[in-house]
């Protein structure tokens, strides 16, 4: 069962095993091993990429997750997985400098690049 603490980060560090990343999370009462599939940690942000790197640079965005998963009750064991269906499902507030991979529309700079094109001819 979950205190009202806030989820945070702890001990150990984000690492990778095999082909996952793992990361613990704790509310100061019970700690939760998080596992970030290889898949999920792909789809965070453009291009897809499986990295330790990656894994630590969005390691509160993944704490985020888990700890929304917790609160549904979806641990098993103490453990949580975050899922690539997580992060594509996920709402885009981190405000990092990377697309979400599942944004799917074209970019603003493609599209203006015509119109600039053709009108600098005239």
């Amino acid at each position: 069962m979950m205190s009202n603490g806030e989820i945070q980060l702890c001990e150990p560090a984000p690492f990778l095993y095999f082909e996952n990343g793992q990361m613990a999370v704790t509310d100061g009462a019970s700690v939760w091993l998080v596992i970030v599939t290889c898949e999920a940690i792909k789809a965070t942000a453009r291009p897809p990429e499986m990295s330790l790197r990656r894994l630590v640079r969005f390691a509160e965005y993944y704490r985020d997750l888990a700890a929304a998963a917790i609160r549904r009750g979806e641990d098993i064991e103490g453990k949580v997985w975050v899922t690539e269906a997580a992060v594509l499902s996920s709402p885009r507030t981190f405000g990092l400098h990377s697309e979400p991979i599942s944004s799917r529309r074209r970019s603003p700079r493609g599209i203006r690049q015509e119109p600039a094109h053709a009108s600098h001819g005239a």
